[in-house]
């Protein structure tokens, strides 16, 4: 049983499961205030149809029709072979296509073109085609007239089963912030927990980064209407393997499936997460303690063994559940091959099973309409009846773009000319002809994102570079603006803009994601506002730009490193200035992967130099460990492997690099003195938050035989997960959840980012997402949270107390939040006393806040029903104290009203959250002056309409710095 906090105090719940918690946290979040009953069952699936991934919502893949004796192949329709997100087979969700069938039509889904496909079954010939704005990696679900599917674009789609028209589209995360994934750009937080449908709701779960919040969501799939969403899941301080503590939670890549009264959410390569069906509860999820223990994507229920689920069985593939740790297999539970078995009529049939007719290794098998279909690796998907036929053959073989010479072709030669760029990645503002594009195409190398508002033209581009054979994998083009769009900083080698002279927002967007190091973006002004640019942007304070006109073309660069941003070659030391929290991810990508305990790499000019190990080479020598392999270089702010030419100039360019003849086994700065068993990490002296003291700066670290780095402004390490302290904000730790970092320190500020190379490799952790990735600075408004650690809880100055959150933070302005109940990990244990000793305690997501003023990740949770809260152990004192609210539902004005004191005087009467903020989801701060105590602040609250409510209590000692109160008008 989980212990829950004693009344009154901060002690922190059991680790293991955060049950207890985390159910509060759901049951009261907006869109699951009350336990919801599960809808009453529709119809049975019929008997004929596969509509969705492996058949049904237990993923079984077993269907009571048994198939002809004799069968033939009807027809082929051929593919183009997919390129799955990742290398491992832990991961390889997406490795073939998985149709699914409803009545008389087969439905499927394509990350090579970012579609879902109908095909007519009795024919093979293409009925339409929709595409996403994303990759969609995984099997659509086909219900009654309808078809979802989710996509790396993080909406759910719903269409039309016959015409492919959208009826309804539902945004898994209320922000349109994008990133490069897995080498596309898609939204921070894709559809990677694939949809599942049972008893007329339809279940997604978006994001993969913990950190970044991840996000489990219950539909009602006729009208799109959220039933409820799990959004706390993904910050749960516990258990990591090798008996680490730290910051983890939900990573979803996988088939979601459901398993009597449970939703179950597979997590990448860790193990899957349990979830209430009714609402949307936690009920269990913890990272493997044993080490070496390899979990993976794939998980089903069998209909044999189906009451085993509810003593916590599932089934596996051992087969999925394996890699290579150094120089053995290991080996996670399961059945071997149970994911390449299906069973029709009680008959199992293999895809190792020799098919008729059938050319090619089988990736799946699926049965509907007494037909049996099989998919081959190489993208060919079979189908097989009854009935001795011709065979038709659907190729949907690439038609070449034609070569052509027109205005066109030298407008590209001038760009490409211009800007020096044709490798990399390429946007283009407003698409005047698609001819740009082409020429792009067949002139450089440049992976080309092209934004316009107009959504027939995008729809025709993508159709025309689809039949071409290049859509998605050398273009994508989207309805938008680059204003509003979410793009990344950093991403272009070249960016190319049509239409008037730009807006200050334009402007500020184009430069912003231009790339450090030389990116251009050229645009095409009349030679009377050429003068005007120029003014925009000095204006603008845009650092480093420079403007340059080359003929008809004036061309603005980002030129050089960016301010305050070092390189690193080596020497533990790299102060760079604009590295530090809050951090988000920038890209993510395991195309570039490192032995774990491999040299750390260099990061010179906005490129990584690295060299692997060669770790797979046979037993390592016992002196100096595994050879190196050749040099690589790739794009610090991509994560792009150059190769061929490219790679070759752009060495040639850089300056010498050494690296030593013989390598040791480990890499360790002189301050690490035991290489396998670090002491704790004491770096220096901070000023203490809470009391202004001067102390040593001791902070959490658990297991991790890097004991981390102090570079300067930033100390890095592994605690457990890869992680951080910076020292510039004295933050606490910081987990980077997802990946395994190195044995070599592999968390190095350089080049204006955080870079996380994949060190990951010959190791077989139950970390859910083994790649590397790049983080950059976020606004300080960005939710982070970090385990603080333990510190003198007498004679405060200053403190924040954030009701209902799921660790600590400190805000720009030196405050440190401590999160009540204490669930974020080591921290001070200050004297805080709330009554009722159990309020009920709500959490959301801080994207979710609206406006209105004060911190959002303070103001996204709370705790309703508070009569008295009281913080001890401050210094006799006069103080500012900042209470903060925000209405969690949406309720009318009026409906919630109550009363505030301080120190016993009224403070606030009839305060009305909702009306005063001008809605819910909205922060509100009120601010007192002056307010005396002598040890103590106690806060009351008296219910006139409702139930009371609070989010945070800021006090600060009058004299020290406060700062100005958050809000969207003063983002920096």
């Amino acid at each position: 049983m989980t212990d829950a906090p004693s009344p009154g105090s901060r002690r922190t719940p059991c680790r293991g499961a955060l049950c207890w918690f985390l159910g509060i946290l759901c049951l009261s979040s907006p869109g699951s205030l009350s336990p919801r009953a599960i809808p009453a069952p529709v119809p049975e699936l019929s008997a004929d149809d596969w509509p969705m991934w492996r058949r049904d919502a237990q993923r079984s893949a077993a269907s009571p029709k048994a198939l002809p004796d004799a069968l033939h192949v009807q027809w082929v329709h051929r593919l183009p072979p997919l390129r799955p997100a990742y290398r491992s087979r832990r991961l390889g969700f997406d490795r073939g296509y998985e149709p699914v069938v409803l009545g008389d039509t087969m439905f499927i889904a394509s990350s090579r073109n970012d579609s879902v496909t109908a095909l007519d079954l009795e024919s093979g010939r293409r009925k339409w085609r929709r595409f996403a704005d994303g990759p969609v990696r995984f099997a659509p679900v086909a219900w009654r007239d309808r078809v979802y599917f989710g996509s790396d674009d993080g909406h759910l789609h719903c269409v039309d089963a016959e015409r492919g028209d959208l009826i309804w589209k539902f945004r898994a995360v209320p922000s349109r912030r994008k990133l490069l994934g897995n080498r596309r750009l898609i939204s921070v937080w894709p559809i990677r927990g694939g949809p599942v449908l049972s008893d007329g709701t339809v279940y997604l779960a978006a994001g993969v980064w913990s950190f970044e919040g991840t996000f489990v969501h219950a539909l009602d799939a006729e009208s799109g209407r959220q039933l409820w969403v799990n959004d706390r899941s993904g910050h749960v301080y516990g258990q990591h393997p090798h008996g680490a503590e730290a910051f983890g939670g939900l990573s979803p890549q996988g088939y979601l499936l459901i398993g009597g009264d449970e939703l179950i959410v597979p997590c990448g390569t860790a193990y899957p997460a349990r979830f209430d069906r009714a609402t949307g509860e936690l009920r269990s999820f913890a990272l493997p303690r044993r080490s070496r223990y390899p979990g993976g994507w794939f998980a089903y229920v069998d209909p044999e063994r189906f009451r085993d689920l509810r003593r916590g069985k599932l089934s596996f593939d051992s087969e999925v559940n394996q890699e290579r740790h150094e120089d053995r297999p290991m080996r996670g539970e399961g059945e071997a091959g149970s994911r390449s078995v299906i069973t029709l009529g009680g008959k199992k049939l293999s895809f190792r099973d020799d098919l008729p007719g059938v050319e090619g290794r089988v990736h799946s098998l699926l049965a509907a309409r007494d037909r049996l279909f099989a998919v081959t690796e190489e993208g060919s998907i079979y189908c097989l009846g009854a009935e001795a036929r011709r065979v038709r053959v659907h190729e949907e073989a690439p038609r070449p773009l034609a070569e052509r010479q027109d205005e066109w072709t030298a407008e590209v030669q001038g760009l490409l000319g211009a800007s020096g760029s044709t490798h990399g990645y390429a946007l283009v503002f407003g698409v005047p002809d698609g001819r740009l594009l082409e020429e792009l195409v067949r002139q450089s190398s440049l992976h080309i994102v092209a934004l316009d508002p107009d959504p027939e033209k995008v729809d025709a581009l993508r159709r025309r570079f689809d039949a071409a054979g290049l859509y998605g994998t050398r273009v994508a083009v989207h309805v938008g603006e680059p204003e509003h769009f979410g793009l990344p900083p950093y991403l272009a080698n070249l960016i190319v803009a049509h239409g008037p002279p730009p807006s200050r927002l334009y402007l500020s967007a184009l430069f912003r994601s231009l790339r450090p190091f030389g990116g251009t973006a050229c645009l095409r002004l009349p030679a009377n506002a050429r003068d005007a640019f120029r003014r925009q942007v000095r204006e603008a304070g845009l650092e480093r730009a420079v403007v340059r006109q080359d003929g008809e073309l004036t061309l603005l660069i980002r030129e050089g490193a960016l301010p305050g941003s070092t390189d690193y070659t080596g020497g533990w030391k790299s102060p760079d200035r604009r590295v530090g929290a809050p951090l988000g991810v920038l890209w993510f990508d395991d195309s570039l992967a490192h032995f774990k305990r491999s040299p750390q790499p260099k990061f010179v000019g906005g490129w990584m130099i690295s060299r692997p190990k060669d770790w797979k080479a046979g037993r390592p020598d016992a002196r100096q460990g595994y050879r190196l392999l050749p040099e690589t270089l790739s794009d610090v702010y991509t994560g792009r492997v150059l190769s061929g030419s490219e790679a070759t100039r752009v060495k040639q360019e850089l300056p010498g690099r050494a690296w030593a003849a013989k390598q040791p086994v480990q890499y360790r700065p002189p301050t690490q003195k035991n290489a396998w068993k670090p002491e704790k990490p004491v770096v220096g002296e901070r000023r203490n938050p809470l009391t202004g003291g001067l102390e040593p700066r001791v902070f959490p670290k658990s297991y991790g035989c890097d004991g981390g780095i102090d570079y300067g402004l930033i100390f890095t390490m592994r605690s457990g997960t890869p992680a951080f302290y910076d020292k510039q904000l004295e933050s606490g730790t910081v987990n980077i959840s997802g990946p395994r970092s190195g044995c070599t320190n592999s968390v190095i500020p350089a080049n204006g980012v955080l870079n996380v190379p994949f060190f990951y490799e010959g190791c077989t952790c139950s970390y859910p997402l083994p790649v590397g990735l790049a983080l950059v600075k976020q606004p300080p408004e960005f939710e982070q949270w970090t385990a603080w650690g333990a510190g003198p809880t007498e004679k405060i100055q200053r403190l924040g107390v954030n009701l209902g959150a799921p660790g600590d933070r400190v805000s720009p302005g030196g405050t440190l939040w401590l999160d009540v109940p204490g669930v974020g990990g080591p921290f001070p244990d200050v004297p805080v006393r709330i009554e009722p000793e159990n309020p009920r305690y709500h959490y959301r997501h801080s994207l979710w806040i609206r406006g209105g003023r004060g911190w959002p990740w303070v103001a996204a949770s709370g705790a309703q029903g508070i009569s008295r809260l009281s913080i001890s152990g401050l210094q006799p004192a006069s103080y500012r104290v900042r209470l903060t609210f925000a209405e969690p539902r949406e309720i009318a004005p009026g409906e919630r009203t109550f009363s505030v004191s301080l120190q016993g005087r009224p403070v606030l009467e009839d305060l009305d959250v909702a009306r005063e903020a001008a809605g819910h989801l909205r922060g509100l701060v009120r601010e007192f002056r002056d307010v005396r105590s002598s040890g103590e602040l106690e806060v009351t609250l008296h219910a006139r309409r409702g139930d009371t409510l609070l989010s945070g209590v800021e006090v600060i000692r009058e004299g020290l710095p406060a700062g100005e109160i958050w809000s969207p008008e003063n983002r920096r």
